[in-house]
């Protein structure tokens, strides 16, 4: 029966790579953004406006940061889940096959 679908298994694998590049670079650019800032020192100013401006500022950034690195982590597990389903849908289909024989 021809209906028009197929999985290819290898095409998963690729597309599973390409996510596992993108998070790569969302990880590195996250880290070098965090040596940058990092790099800056008192950026906000040691006055009181600086300071309080800081505190409301620095853990807003830092989540920020946080939920970007996640968002890696997402990127990763979405590789990860295309890597499992072509191996799924390759033992599914062997074992469907092994025991078939022409007639």
């Amino acid at each position: 029966m021809d209906d028009g679908f197929a999985t290819r298994p290898a095409e998963l694998t690729a597309a599973a790579a390409r996510f596992d590049e993108a998070a790569g670079i969302v990880a590195d650019a996250v880290a070098a953004l965090r040596v940058a800032l990092g790099g800056l020192g008192e950026h906000l100013g040691t006055d009181e406006q600086g300071r309080a401006f800081a505190a409301r500022y620095d853990p807003t950034a830092a989540e920020g940061l946080t939920a970007i690195e996640r968002e890696a982590g997402g990127l990763r597990a979405l590789g990860d889940g295309l890597r499992a389903g072509a191996r799924d849908y390759g033992t599914t289909e062997t074992g469907v096959t092994d025991g078939w024989r022409p007639p």
